[in-house]
């Protein structure tokens, strides 16, 4: 009964209930937007993070990853290669020769990491490939080929087909130079990492290092990302000599990144909803105080005030009900059609890319965070209506009843 005088209530000013609807929709809207551009931005973070620099596991030695010690190679390499290769978990693997030094043209020089690679295996595991804007992603009858990328050749003033030098230790301890000519220019996300890798042949690079076959690196690409954790810890079980890791050991701060942003996104929709709170309770409140009457004629005819308490709540309760599945709907709809055509921020081209942000985000809504946004909402319904409701217990009837 209580329900139904409630519903019929409601909708007896139907533009302030319509207000109530709208506020609830535009908040609920506001907030999961927002959390959907923000996890977009981050997913495509990652997935850029993964598929250029990280992959999903890598193998090393112990010794290589802090101080990129050219003598520290995984030791029977080649065969563990082959082992990675029939697992069934394991979709590509690249084998690298890594080393650190100087990149040298006539006008410039600056450090950067150079890799190793066979070119038809690291396009398996990593995207450079499509990322090249001029030139190609190396030529398979030349030698001493390097690709870099678009920031760097900028930053030293070097074309396509312009030769280099580039300048390192040998595994002998000496200091070794080789000339290189560019075959290709890439332009990644992260200007960053264009700015300071460099890619050339695995043969090219390991006879000047005097490495041979040896290799410093295994970039293993899995058929399902979600597994990384559970492979990894099959792989650190099956070579136990190896230093063995997933991306988010490999880069904590991303790890680090996703957690902050589910934390932050929470406190942003409280805010929201905080906000929107307010605004059920100023118009519940008003409501209330224009139905003096109405509530004194009610309590003198025999409702009691724990009736009239919960009719209050439940005014507010069905407002919410009614918003809360538009605001829900008209998400779904906005995020899926931005999901697919993707929103342009092409006019902070510079700013993301230094951080290693796309230009194009396409936001992505998360099934799980309906249920505590739902819920969140609905303990902001009840909070809302508790005020109002207080105040119209507290009228006497017999004064009530005299108002205007």
């Amino acid at each position: 009964m209580l329900l139904k005088i409630a519903w019929r209530n409601i909708w007896r000013n139907k533009v302030r209930s319509l207000v109530v609807i709208a506020s609830v929709t535009a908040g609920l809207f506001a907030g999961m937007f927002m959390m959907s551009f923000f996890k977009g931005i981050i997913k495509q973070e990652i997935e850029s993070a993964v598929e250029t620099q990280l992959s999903h596991i890598q193998f090393h030695d112990a010794k290589f990853p802090d101080e990129k010690d050219v003598n520290a190679i995984i030791v029977n390499g080649n065969n563990i290669a082959d082992k990675l290769r029939k697992n069934i978990n394991v979709k590509a693997i690249s084998c690298r020769v890594i080393t650190s030094g100087m990149i040298s043209s006539s006008s410039s020089a600056s450090g950067v990491e150079i890799r190793g690679i066979n070119p038809s295996d690291e396009k398996s595991v990593s995207t450079i490939s499509k990322y090249i804007t001029e030139g190609v992603y190396f030529s398979s009858d030349k030698k001493n080929e390097v690709v870099i990328g678009k920031k760097l050749a900028e930053k030293l003033g070097l074309k396509l087909h312009n030769k280099l030098v580039l300048t390192f230790q040998s595994k002998s301890g000496e200091l070794t130079s080789g000339s290189f000519r560019i075959a290709g220019i890439f332009h990644s996300r992260n200007s960053s990492f264009d700015e300071s890798t460099v890619f050339t042949q695995f043969g090219d690079l390991s006879q000047l290092l005097g490495t041979g076959n040896g290799i410093h690196e295994i970039a293993v690409m899995l058929n399902k990302s979600e597994n990384a954790e559970s492979v990894n810890i099959e792989f650190r079980k099956q070579f136990p000599n190896l230093l063995v890791q997933p991306w988010n050991e490999l880069s904590p701060e991303m790890a680090m990144l996703t957690g902050l942003f589910d934390q932050m996104m929470y406190i942003i929709i409280g805010i929201i909803l905080l906000a929107l709170m307010f605004g059920i309770i100023n118009t519940m409140l008003m409501a209330v105080l224009e139905r003096q009457r109405e509530f004194g004629m009610l309590m003198a005819i025999g409702m009691n005030k724990p009736r009239v308490f919960f009719m209050i709540l439940f005014e507010s309760v069905i407002l919410t009900c009614v918003g809360l599945p538009v605001g829900i709907f008209l998400t779904i709809g906005t995020v899926g059609y931005f999901n697919k055509h993707g929103i342009d921020l092409s006019a902070f081209s510079e700013a993301l890319e230094r951080i290693g942000f796309s230009t194009m985000v396409y936001p992505e809504m998360d099934s799980s965070m309906l249920f505590p946004i739902t819920i969140m909402t609905m303990i902001t319904a009840v909070l809302s209506a508790i005020y109002p409701a207080i105040k119209a217990i507290q009228f006497k009837p017999a004064v009530a009843i005299h108002k205007i």
